[in-house]
């Protein structure tokens, strides 16, 4: 069910009939409105009440209605991507004699975000009366998207669709001295007779991007639509995620002087260094530009989805600034309601725009979410390899 749409002339009659006149049900009684109620506020809370039974939030063209129904609780927030996660910033107001808790924000008409109710100050929940949520490494969210929002279709599974598949492998790095999972997404029709050598790209935190990214779907459909070429997917999982991406020498030799050859080994992948690239997100975005840029040799092309850039002062940036340009090709996306975050990419995008770099940046009315990055896996995706003829 999507969240609820009430026109403007909707609320405004269902406003004035409750502030004109008894409406029975609403109040403590029938024909009664609650003592000291205003009837302004009686009139929203008709219309939070009509909202409730068809879903949650209200949406009208750039204004969200998020309402909460509790009669127990003391103090009621809305905390998201908008404002930090922060459970203070957005306190909901309780409509006097009633459970109706309200908040009224406006947001662009194209923004997409998460959120959660929380209840006296600790109890973190999901929107109990919308059921729009999206998965991210702490769990589930609310979500909801403004009426110019476009739902990114190609990450549902689509009949007719021939389908990659997919090894599992267990790797072991000697110089780091653990074992990682690695899965190998191949192409429709690898294996024949003739086929490859393939391009090949490499995504940090490839679990998630399998399971919550609905990567390899993305990989099917797209390639069906003949809008990239076959390409070998490498997803790839941290063991040590902060102390691996957060641009260790360490880690990048691993790759490139470890991982790569072993897979190389039983598989059929491209040499060139164009037809080669790297992927992430957040910090997986970081470790993904700096493993391009520290090897040129190996990845032409890097990806960054809301890369956290401002890990160790900068310094990734002030490398690109400090040194030469590197042959490489660089897609940056991030979501305008990431903060100091979103600030470092743009500090980054300035950096490579003053060196000449080709790059792509795009920037969403989004925050730090999956719901945003698999949304754009298919650009970074025609950025990598479109098609050829």
């Amino acid at each position: 069910m999507p969240a609820c749409r009430l026109s403007a002339a909707s609320l405004f009659v269902l406003a004035c009939l409750v502030a004109c006149s008894p409406h029975p049900g609403l109040a403590d009684g029938p024909g009664e409105r609650p003592a000291g109620l205003p009837a302004g506020e009686c009139a929203y809370a008709l219309v939070a009440a009509e909202a409730a039974e068809r879903g949650l939030p209200v949406i009208e063209d750039t204004t969200v209605y998020f309402v909460y129904l509790n009669d127990a609780a003391a103090t009621v927030a809305v905390a998201g991507d908008f404002n930090g996660w922060n459970d203070a910033a957005d306190r909901m107001r309780r409509v006097p004699g009633t459970g109706t808790w309200h908040l009224r924000k406006t947001f662009e008409r194209d923004a997409r975000l998460d959120y959660k109710f929380v209840v006296d100050g600790d109890t973190w929940l999901l929107d109990p009366r919308n059921p729009r949520t999206v998965e991210g490494g702490f769990g589930l969210n609310s979500a909801f998207a403004m009426p110019a929002y476009e739902p990114p279709d190609e990450i549902e599974s689509r009949s007719g669709v021939a389908r990659g598949r997919i090894d599992t492998l267990v790797f072991h790095s000697d110089s780091l001295g653990n074992d990682r999972a690695v899965y190998v997404y191949l192409p429709p029709g690898y294996g024949r007779e003739g086929g490859g050598p393939y391009p090949m790209l490499l995504v940090n935190d490839g679990g998630d991007y399998l399971r919550l990214g609905s990567m390899a779907t993305v990989l099917d459909n797209l390639m069906d639509g003949g809008e990239i070429d076959p390409l070998v997917a490498l997803f790839v999982d941290p063991v040590d995620r902060r102390g691996e991406y957060a641009l260790s020498f360490v880690f990048a030799s691993m790759i490139t002087d470890e991982l790569l050859p072993a897979i190389e080994s039983r598989y059929r992948l491209v040499a060139d260094p164009a037809g080669r690239g790297v992927m992430g997100a957040s910090l997986g975005g970081l470790v993904s530009v700096f493993l391009a840029g520290e090897h040129p040799e190996v990845f032409g092309f890097c990806a960054s989805q809301s890369g956290a850039f401002g890990v160790a002062d900068d310094w990734l940036i002030r490398r690109i600034d400090a040194g030469g340009k590197r042959p490489i090709r660089v897609y940056l996306d991030w979501g305008s309601y990431e903060g100091e975050l979103a600030d470092s990419n743009r500090r980054l995008a300035a950096s490579l725009e003053a060196r000449g770099y080709d790059f792509t940046a795009a920037v969403v009315h989004e925050g730090h979410s999956w719901g945003s990055w698999r949304a754009r896996i298919d650009d970074i995706l025609r950025s990598f390899l479109p098609a050829t003829e």
